[in-house]
């Protein structure tokens, strides 16, 4: 690997990334699968040019480049390129690169690869970074002062692109435990301030007649970010375990500005401002711009939707290359990869102002504190619930939002919100700087889009999962309030202040508030998505809507039996259901919407099939009994029943309600050889998925039932199924994982409906 031309990397960079159209026809819209493919073929077109010494060819930091794409695109550590790459890289300390793109690239990768088995390099690279920024005795009184060039000897004024890397590496040196300069971050964002032009973007150079371009411009959104990460700007002030100035954080003009310009020059194809040249350069940039400015769009731009379908259309099929070269290919796999990094949490804006953005960067240190946890990169962005689609807001498992004012949300904002909820996301707020105006509002916010008796808001109590999801902590430590719908808290409210701790957690980590404040941010994420990985940005999130269609003559329609124990629990269970059986394989000929039903209703014997479940107990008066009694026995209909998330106490009553349906028979196991559980029927459910709850083994359901003539006219699960349904488990519910259950229950309706 050639160590001694690195003023070269700008040239390599553009003889090299220069756009290459293969000429195929445009697609309309990119696919996860397409992605899939084209990031796998990627990684195969990188290791094929691999060199036997572990490097690429090229100049200073190509080697680092590739292997920094190959583990962004889930290439192991120990995987035998990376492992040839690593030892490779290990062989050149900072003083034999001296180079600004090489060390920082190389931190990247130590970082990513191994931040505890690469302390002592990282903590090398950070010093080396932080000598070479420019005018370093007096940073901020030079003209160039907080910006890098390619050595460790700078002029007096370093360069754009260099100075974004710098950055990038002291980032991930940061993000690996090794402190740094304050001085550093302040002097490089004072730098980025200094530089912007008048437009909103940025230049090569601190050159204020210089026109900007994308790429450049991308540099100074993420380094904006970057640099105050650490320094909270405005007034507010952690001092001990209270907050002074709560709130006043103040609007980042600067990042605003450059936030507007590309959105106003939004384009996948070009690098606005500099040509095709630096066009991959350009959208990898993007990706960290959007990312973490928390971005979903610029403008009217899904920037990596726009950008996915761009890559996906020029990459050559028959190499997996872009461009034919290593540094494209690199650039690409870097945007398809991190890019599509699942949204963990959207963070919510309202009202007419910015009271919703107090604590800049409360959500992203919470997930970057998550990502690192759970060992696995998760994103935020920013959403206006009154204009995103409720398929949009699922996108994120979690939403946010906070305010000291009462919170504003128009008629179809607070209609999304509801549908969000029935979807199964979950809703998350606290009163910043615990105040009364925001407490006030919010409550009256749930009142109207909870409107029900059923859904109150209500102190979360010492026994609820929540309090023991992560850490063990209790409502001592910090009191939560929510509602419950279905079976599970589907709102967690925080009277009392946690995002301006989050706020802080870069600059005070060892704060003893910080810290707690962590602690219940954790516990809340984590039993709102039992820890389970969101899906990526390119996944298709599926919203079940009632139909109003007429059922036809001859179609299933499955009746939902109303009782006095939460008998509507999990109301989309049947219609997800339904769905599921139209669909294939089975294209089962049925309703989407079930009817529901009591027992003495006469329509009762136009159902063969009646589904019943809750989560309290439930009872039923002789003539009732009598009625589902004929419907069972000279009838020939089928109960279908499920304790929701396992619940006890329907447990009990269910079973006394079969005894006095039926005294002379009794619940039995459904053994795993009948036909129920074969293929016979439907699917194989000899390997179902149970919940975490249950235990999280595989194997037969266990189904219990009673026979009536030779069939199976009761058949019962005391682990859940209709919360499954709904995808609405909490971390604590008993049952079976969504696909389990859909399976299950699909072919006990198919059952059912056999002669």
């Amino acid at each position: 690997m050639a160590r001694n031309t690195p003023q070269l990397w700008p040239t390599l960079l553009a003889l090299t990334i220069l756009a290459h159209v293969d000429g195929r026809d445009a697609q309309a819209d990119v696919t996860r699968e397409q992605v899939e493919t084209a990031i796998k073929d990627g990684v195969h077109f990188l290791q094929t040019r691999q060199a036997r010494d572990g490097s690429w060819p090229g100049q200073n930091g190509v080697t680092s480049l590739v292997t920094l794409a190959l583990l962004t695109a889930g290439e192991p550590v120990d995987s035998p390129s990376i492992n040839a790459a690593l030892r490779h890289q290990a062989q050149f300390g900072p003083g034999v690169l001296n180079n600004t793109y090489a060390v920082a690239l190389q931190t990247m990768v130590f970082s990513a690869a191994g931040p505890v088995t690469f302390r002592n390099r990282i903590v090398q690279n950070a010093a080396w970074l932080e000598a070479a920024q420019a005018g370093q005795r007096n940073r901020r009184g030079s003209p160039g002062g907080g910006s890098w060039s390619y050595t460790a000897i700078p002029p007096s004024i370093g360069d754009n692109s260099n100075s974004q890397y710098a950055l990038l590496g002291l980032n991930a040196a940061r993000e690996a435990g090794v402190p740094i300069s304050r001085e550093i971050w302040m002097s490089a964002r004072d730098y980025w301030e200094r530089s912007q032009s008048n437009s909103g973007g940025w230049a090569y150079t601190l050159n204020q007649r210089a026109s900007p371009s994308a790429s450049m411009t991308c540099a100074g959104i993420s380094s904006l970010v970057i640099s105050g990460l650490s320094l909270v700007q405005g007034q507010e002030e952690l001092i001990g375990e209270t907050i002074h100035h709560c709130g006043r954080v103040g609007v980042d003009p600067s990042l605003q500005r450059g936030i507007d310009w590309l959105a106003a020059n939004f384009r996948v194809d070009t690098n606005v401002g500099g040509g095709a040249q630096w066009k991959y350069y350009y959208l990898y940039g993007l990706e960290r711009a959007g990312r973490l400015s928390g971005q979903r769009y610029f403008g009217a731009h899904d920037w990596y939707h726009e950008g996915a379908e761009e890559m996906v259309r020029e990459q050559d099929r028959l190499s997996g290359a872009w461009n034919g070269d290593v540094i494209t290919t690199s650039f690409a796999l870097l945007f398809l990869s991190k890019g599509r990094a699942p949204v963990l949490i959207n963070k919510l804006r309202h009202g007419p102002g910015r009271d919703w953005d107090n604590d800049k960067d409360d959500i992203r240190n919470l997930v970057d504190v998550i990502s690192k946890d759970w060992g696995h990169l998760l994103t935020w962005q920013t959403v206006d619930p009154g204009t995103a689609s409720v398929e949009d807001l699922l996108q994120a498992p979690i939403l946010y939002f906070n305010g000291h004012e009462a919170p504003h949300f128009g008629d179809q904002a607070k209609a999304n919100l509801r549908e969000y909820v029935e979807q199964g996301g979950t809703i998350v707020a606290e009163a910043c700087c615990d105040r009364p105006r925001f407490d006030q509002g919010f409550r009256a916010l749930m009142e109207d889009i909870f409107p029900e008796p059923e859904y109150q808001l209500h102190p979360l109590a010492e026994e609820h999962a929540i309090w023991r999801s992560r850490h063990l902590l209790s409502p001592d430590v910090h009191p939560l309030w929510g509602i419950e719908h279905g079976c599970r808290t589907v709102v967690v409210y925080s009277p009392q202040d946690l995002s301006c701790f989050w706020n802080h957690i870069e600059s005070h980590p060892q704060n003893a508030k910080v810290i707690k404040s962590l602690r219940v941010g954790q516990n809340i994420i984590d039993y709102a998505t039992g820890r389970e990985m969101p899906a990526d940005k390119l996944v298709v999130r599926e919203v079940t809507r009632r139909s109003t269609e007429v059922p036809k003559r001859g179609a299933l329609q499955i009746a939902k039996l109303k009782h006095a124990g939460d008998w509507n629990i999990a109301p989309l269970a049947i219609p997800n259901l339904t769905n599921a059986l139209r669909a294939e394989p089975l294209k089962f000929d049925v309703v989407i919407n079930h009817r529901e039903i009591s027992p003495g209703d006469p329509n009762l014997v136009n159902f063969p099939l009646i589904y019943v479940h809750g989560r309290a107990a439930m009872s039923f008066g002789a003539d009732d009994l009598e009625a589902l009694r004929r419907h069972l026995e000279p009838g020939g209909g089928t109960l279908f029943a499920d304790a929701a998330c396992g619940s006890t106490t329907f447990d009990t009553a269910f079973r006394a309600f079969v005894a006095a349906l039926l005294p002379d028979q009794a619940l039995v196991p459904i053994p795993p050889d009948d036909p129920l559980y074969s293929t016979l029927v439907g699917y194989d459910l000899h390997h179902v998925q149970f919940s975490k709850a249950a235990g999280g083994k595989q194997g037969p359901p266990l189904l219990e039932g009673v026979k009536v003539r030779d069939h199976w006219g009761i058949i019962y699960s005391k682990y859940d199924l209709g919360c499954a349904l709904e995808s609405h488990q909490g971390p604590d519910c008993k049952g079976y994982t969504h696909e389990s259950a859909l399976k299950i229950a699909a072919n006990i309706v198919i059952y059912a409906t056999l002669p």
